[in-house]
Protein backbone atom coordinates (compact mmCIF):
# COMPACT_ATOMS: atom_id res chain seq x y z
CA UNK A 1 0.00 0.00 0.00
CA UNK A 2 1.50 3.36 -1.13
CA UNK A 3 -0.36 6.31 -0.60
CA UNK A 4 0.78 10.01 -2.26
CA UNK A 5 -0.69 13.51 -0.98
CA UNK A 6 0.61 16.45 -2.91
CA UNK A 7 -0.66 20.13 -1.85
CA UNK A 8 0.13 23.47 -3.01
CA UNK A 9 1.00 25.46 -0.31
CA UNK A 10 -0.02 29.25 -2.30
CA UNK A 11 -2.02 31.53 -0.06
CA UNK A 12 -0.46 29.45 3.20
CA UNK A 13 0.53 31.87 5.97
CA UNK A 14 3.22 30.00 7.88
CA UNK A 15 3.63 33.31 10.66
CA UNK A 16 0.24 32.57 11.95
CA UNK A 17 0.04 31.44 15.45
CA UNK A 18 -2.92 29.23 14.91
CA UNK A 19 -0.41 26.93 13.12
CA UNK A 20 1.47 26.43 16.37
CA UNK A 21 -0.98 23.80 17.88
CA UNK A 22 -1.54 21.87 14.23
CA UNK A 23 2.35 20.62 13.92
CA UNK A 24 4.51 18.90 15.98
CA UNK A 25 6.88 21.20 18.66
CA UNK A 26 9.92 19.87 16.66
CA UNK A 27 8.77 20.70 13.22
CA UNK A 28 7.39 24.40 14.98
CA UNK A 29 10.96 25.42 15.50
CA UNK A 30 12.26 23.98 12.78
CA UNK A 31 9.73 26.05 10.52
CA UNK A 32 10.87 29.15 12.30
CA UNK A 33 14.49 28.66 11.75
CA UNK A 34 14.35 29.22 7.69
CA UNK A 35 14.43 33.21 7.06
CA UNK A 36 12.43 33.45 4.13
CA UNK A 37 8.51 33.05 4.14
CA UNK A 38 7.74 30.79 1.24
CA UNK A 39 10.91 28.20 2.91
CA UNK A 40 8.83 28.31 6.20
CA UNK A 41 5.29 27.44 4.14
CA UNK A 42 6.92 24.37 2.64
CA UNK A 43 8.31 23.44 6.18
CA UNK A 44 5.06 23.69 7.77
CA UNK A 45 3.07 22.44 4.42
CA UNK A 46 4.60 19.23 4.56
CA UNK A 47 3.85 17.96 8.21
CA UNK A 48 0.33 19.47 8.08
CA UNK A 49 0.31 17.10 5.10
CA UNK A 50 1.22 13.96 7.07
CA UNK A 51 -1.28 14.81 9.72
CA UNK A 52 -3.83 14.76 7.30
CA UNK A 53 -2.98 11.95 5.29
CA UNK A 54 -2.56 10.30 8.53
CA UNK A 55 -5.80 11.22 9.86
CA UNK A 56 -7.29 9.94 6.24
CA UNK A 57 -5.38 5.94 6.56
CA UNK A 58 -5.22 5.89 10.15
CA UNK A 59 -7.63 7.40 12.33
CA UNK A 60 -6.62 5.81 15.14
CA UNK A 61 -3.10 7.65 15.26
CA UNK A 62 -3.35 11.03 17.42
CA UNK A 63 -2.57 14.04 15.44
CA UNK A 64 0.05 16.18 15.12
CA UNK A 65 1.99 13.35 15.13
CA UNK A 66 5.57 13.17 17.13
CA UNK A 67 8.17 12.46 14.90
CA UNK A 68 12.46 11.34 15.34
CA UNK A 69 14.98 11.17 13.05
CA UNK A 70 17.46 7.77 12.85
CA UNK A 71 21.23 8.53 12.82
CA UNK A 72 21.47 8.96 9.01
CA UNK A 73 18.95 11.80 9.53
CA UNK A 74 15.60 9.92 8.07
CA UNK A 75 12.26 11.22 9.74
CA UNK A 76 10.14 7.77 11.35
CA UNK A 77 7.10 7.59 13.52
CA UNK A 78 8.39 6.00 17.00
CA UNK A 79 5.20 5.61 18.20
CA UNK A 80 3.97 3.69 14.95
CA UNK A 81 6.92 1.72 13.67
CA UNK A 82 4.61 -0.43 11.09
CA UNK A 83 3.79 2.78 9.87
CA UNK A 84 6.66 4.97 6.98
CA UNK A 85 6.44 7.89 5.40
CA UNK A 86 8.43 10.40 3.48
CA UNK A 87 8.41 14.05 2.87
CA UNK A 88 9.59 16.49 0.25
CA UNK A 89 8.72 19.90 -0.98
CA UNK A 90 9.85 22.25 -4.05
CA UNK A 91 8.68 25.67 -4.91
CA UNK A 92 4.93 25.50 -4.69
CA UNK A 93 4.36 22.26 -3.42
CA UNK A 94 4.84 19.87 -0.68
CA UNK A 95 4.23 16.37 -1.48
CA UNK A 96 3.74 13.47 1.17
CA UNK A 97 3.80 9.40 1.13
CA UNK A 98 2.72 6.93 2.88
CA UNK A 99 3.17 3.03 2.89
CA UNK A 100 3.52 -0.16 5.30
CA UNK A 101 7.39 -0.58 3.79
CA UNK A 102 10.10 2.20 3.40
CA UNK A 103 9.57 4.56 0.96
CA UNK A 104 11.34 7.52 -0.63
CA UNK A 105 10.02 10.68 -2.04
CA UNK A 106 11.08 13.06 -3.96
CA UNK A 107 9.63 16.18 -5.97
CA UNK A 108 11.57 18.72 -8.15
CA UNK A 109 10.98 21.84 -10.29
CA UNK A 110 12.04 22.19 -13.57
CA UNK A 111 13.90 25.01 -13.84
CA UNK A 112 16.70 25.38 -16.38
CA UNK A 113 20.15 24.16 -15.30
CA UNK A 114 23.71 24.22 -16.50
CA UNK A 115 24.41 20.64 -18.41
CA UNK A 116 27.57 20.88 -16.96
CA UNK A 117 25.86 19.68 -13.69
CA UNK A 118 25.08 15.90 -15.00
CA UNK A 119 28.21 15.65 -15.85
CA UNK A 120 29.77 16.51 -12.61
CA UNK A 121 27.27 14.12 -10.93
CA UNK A 122 25.88 11.55 -13.15
CA UNK A 123 27.37 8.19 -13.96
CA UNK A 124 28.78 8.34 -17.55
CA UNK A 125 25.78 6.18 -19.08
CA UNK A 126 23.22 8.31 -17.76
CA UNK A 127 24.57 11.38 -18.81
CA UNK A 128 24.95 9.60 -22.28
CA UNK A 129 21.71 8.55 -21.88
CA UNK A 130 20.57 12.28 -21.34
CA UNK A 131 22.86 13.22 -24.58
CA UNK A 132 21.00 10.95 -26.98
CA UNK A 133 17.82 12.77 -25.95
CA UNK A 134 16.94 15.10 -28.56
CA UNK A 135 18.04 18.81 -26.93
CA UNK A 136 13.81 19.56 -26.42
CA UNK A 137 14.08 16.40 -24.23
CA UNK A 138 17.27 17.01 -22.29
CA UNK A 139 16.08 18.55 -19.17
CA UNK A 140 13.29 16.45 -18.81
CA UNK A 141 15.91 13.51 -19.37
CA UNK A 142 17.83 14.79 -16.63
CA UNK A 143 15.22 15.25 -13.93
CA UNK A 144 13.70 11.82 -14.63
CA UNK A 145 17.23 10.72 -13.52
CA UNK A 146 17.62 13.32 -10.26
CA UNK A 147 14.29 12.27 -8.91
CA UNK A 148 15.13 9.06 -9.13
CA UNK A 149 17.86 9.41 -7.83
CA UNK A 150 17.43 11.02 -4.72
CA UNK A 151 14.03 9.32 -4.30
CA UNK A 152 16.21 5.77 -3.97
CA UNK A 153 18.87 7.92 -1.40
CA UNK A 154 16.10 8.64 0.85
CA UNK A 155 14.30 5.61 0.55
CA UNK A 156 17.14 3.88 1.84
CA UNK A 157 17.54 6.19 4.28
CA UNK A 158 20.91 7.86 2.91
CA UNK A 159 20.17 10.49 1.43
CA UNK A 160 23.57 12.83 -0.10
CA UNK A 161 25.45 10.68 2.34
CA UNK A 162 24.91 8.15 -0.98
CA UNK A 163 26.88 9.84 -3.82
CA UNK A 164 24.70 10.57 -6.91
CA UNK A 165 27.31 8.55 -9.03
CA UNK A 166 27.45 5.38 -6.54
CA UNK A 167 24.40 3.73 -8.73
CA UNK A 168 23.08 3.32 -12.04
CA UNK A 169 19.34 4.46 -13.22
CA UNK A 170 18.06 2.82 -16.08
CA UNK A 171 15.24 4.33 -18.06
CA UNK A 172 13.42 1.75 -19.94
CA UNK A 173 10.39 -0.19 -20.24
CA UNK A 174 10.78 -0.19 -16.87
CA UNK A 175 13.36 1.67 -14.50
CA UNK A 176 16.10 -0.25 -12.94
CA UNK A 177 18.79 0.48 -10.26
CA UNK A 178 22.12 -1.01 -10.61
CA UNK A 179 24.70 -0.68 -7.23
CA UNK A 180 27.95 -2.61 -6.71
CA UNK A 181 26.92 -4.22 -10.27
CA UNK A 182 23.63 -5.90 -9.26
CA UNK A 183 20.37 -5.15 -9.57
CA UNK A 184 18.69 -3.55 -6.61
CA UNK A 185 15.35 -5.24 -5.18
CA UNK A 186 13.20 -1.90 -5.67
CA UNK A 187 10.83 0.26 -8.12
CA UNK A 188 9.76 3.20 -8.94
CA UNK A 189 6.78 5.50 -9.60
CA UNK A 190 7.46 8.87 -12.06
CA UNK A 191 5.11 11.39 -13.15
CA UNK A 192 5.29 14.90 -13.97
CA UNK A 193 2.69 17.70 -13.67
CA UNK A 194 2.60 21.32 -14.28
CA UNK A 195 6.39 21.89 -14.45
CA UNK A 196 7.50 19.69 -11.56
CA UNK A 197 8.60 16.24 -11.51
CA UNK A 198 8.15 13.64 -9.18
CA UNK A 199 9.51 10.16 -7.54
CA UNK A 200 8.67 7.64 -5.34
CA UNK A 201 11.12 4.52 -4.84
CA UNK A 202 9.54 1.54 -2.78
CA UNK A 203 10.52 -2.02 -1.67
CA UNK A 204 10.13 -5.05 -4.22
CA UNK A 205 9.85 -5.49 -7.76
CA UNK A 206 6.37 -5.53 -8.53
CA UNK A 207 4.60 -2.32 -9.81
CA UNK A 208 2.12 -0.50 -7.18
CA UNK A 209 -0.87 1.41 -8.18
CA UNK A 210 -0.27 4.99 -7.23
CA UNK A 211 -2.56 7.94 -7.51
CA UNK A 212 -1.51 11.10 -7.02
CA UNK A 213 -4.00 12.80 -4.15
CA UNK A 214 -4.09 16.97 -3.97
CA UNK A 215 -5.28 17.98 -1.02
CA UNK A 216 -6.42 21.48 0.11
CA UNK A 217 -6.43 23.82 2.30
CA UNK A 218 -9.24 24.83 3.85
CA UNK A 219 -9.38 26.65 7.22
CA UNK A 220 -7.62 24.82 9.85
CA UNK A 221 -8.13 21.61 7.97
CA UNK A 222 -7.01 19.51 5.09
CA UNK A 223 -9.20 17.60 2.43
CA UNK A 224 -8.06 15.62 -0.18
CA UNK A 225 -9.40 14.80 -3.28
CA UNK A 226 -8.15 13.42 -6.85
CA UNK A 227 -6.58 15.68 -9.20
CA UNK A 228 -9.48 16.24 -12.00
CA UNK A 229 -7.99 15.63 -15.48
Amino acid sequence: MIKLYLMKISGLEPDDIKWKKHVSPKRYKKMLSYRQKKDRGLSLGVELLLNAALQELYPGIRCPVTWGEDENGKPYLPDYPAVYFNLSHAEEYAVCALSDAALGVDIEYCADIDGDIARSYFLSQEYEYILGKPESERLEAFYNLWVLKESYMKACGAGFRLALDAFCIQIGDRITLIKDGQIQPCSFFLTQFENYKLAVCYQGNEDASITPIFCEQQNLYLTSKKREE
